[in-house]
C-alpha cells in the first residue's frame, strides 16, 4: 500500500468525528508513505490555535498536539483557504506546518488513481 495516497478529509469540528479522523490519519502513516489531512468547512477550526483545544477521545493528547505530531511524523495538513475566510479565521491562527490547499493540486490529487479518501 506504500504507493497509495491516503487523504483524510475532515469537515467537522465535532469532537468525536475530529478525534476519529485525527487518530485515523496518525495510524495511516504506519501503513503508507503519503497521508494528507484535508481540513475544510468547520474542520478548519480543529487546527486553529486561538480556539480552546479539546482532548482526543481515547487519547491523552489534544487536537493541536495531535496535528503537530502528525506533521512531525511526515503527514501533511491542507487547509481550505476559502473555508478560513468563510469562518472569519486568519491563516496566522492556524498552527505551523499546515499548508494552503491549492485548488488545482488538490483536485489532481483527489482524482489520481493512487488516492484513497476517508471523510468525516
Amino acid at each position: 500500500m506504500a504507493d497509495k495516497v491516503v487523504i483524510v478529509h475532515l469537515s467537522s469540528n465535532d469532537v468525536l468525528k475530529a478525534g476519529k479522523a485525527l487518530r485515523f490519519a496518525g495510524t495511516a502513516l504506519s501503513h503508507t508513505d503519503t497521508v494528507i489531512l484535508m481540513l475544510t468547512a468547520q474542520g478548519v477550526s480543529v487546527a486553529d490555535k486561538t480556539k480552546e483545544p479539546f482532548i482526543i477521545p481515547t487519547r491523552p493528547e489534544n487536537n493541536l498536539d495531535c496535528i503537530r505530531q502528525f506533521i512531525k511524523d511526515g503527514g501533511r495538513v491542507f487547509v481550505g483557504m476559502d473555508c478560513l475566510k468563510a469562518l472569519g479565521t486568519s491563516a496566522s491562527d492556524i498552527i505551523a506546518g499546515c499548508e494552503q490547499a491549492e485548488p488545482s493540486y488538490v483536485f489532481n490529487l483527489l482524482m489520481s488513481d493512487q488516492a484513497v479518501i476517508m471523510s468525516w
